[in-house]
């Protein structure tokens, strides 16, 4: 029997696929991280350690199970300042365990200038990795 080939139709991919998917540099740390947000109608809280940062997305390690597409609620411990860093809308991308990746969809303008400013500084103190998406070719 001889194999057709086919096209694959990336429009139905899931999007949770992919956890390395992020275009800008990522900023490896170990800091806390606690978060709430509603899993069919039931609030969830709960903390963490996030393991790496970039300005669009969050890698962590949570204290709770969460699930794809879940809204969430963030506050970053970082480590530069006592105040938390507030993300009022952020998006569960991918999940793996306890392990899960967010992607930041609001932050108020002084929020970006804080996270681009901590990002920039310890950029220039420590190397930053590229994530593995932006160095695979696409077929």
């Amino acid at each position: 029997m001889k194999r057709m080939p086919h096209e694959q139709d990336t429009s139905l991919m899931l999007v949770e696929a992919d956890p390395n998917r992020r275009r800008e540099p990522r900023m490896d740390g170990r800091f806390g991280l606690t978060f709430s947000g509603m899993d069919e109608g039931q609030i969830v809280m709960g903390d963490g350690d996030v393991l790496d940062l970039s300005q669009e997305g969050i890698g962590a390690r949570a204290n709770q199970l969460l699930k794809p597409g879940m809204e969430l609620a963030l506050f970053l411990e970082l480590p530069d300042s006592e105040d938390h860093l507030c993300i009022p809308e952020a998006r569960v991308s991918w999940v793996r365990g306890h392990r899960f990746g967010v992607i930041l969809r609001t932050l108020t303008l002084e929020n970006q200038n804080r996270l681009r400013s901590f990002l920039w500084a310890h950029q220039r103190k420590n190397p930053v990795r590229q994530s593995k998406s932006a160095d695979r070719k696409t077929c």
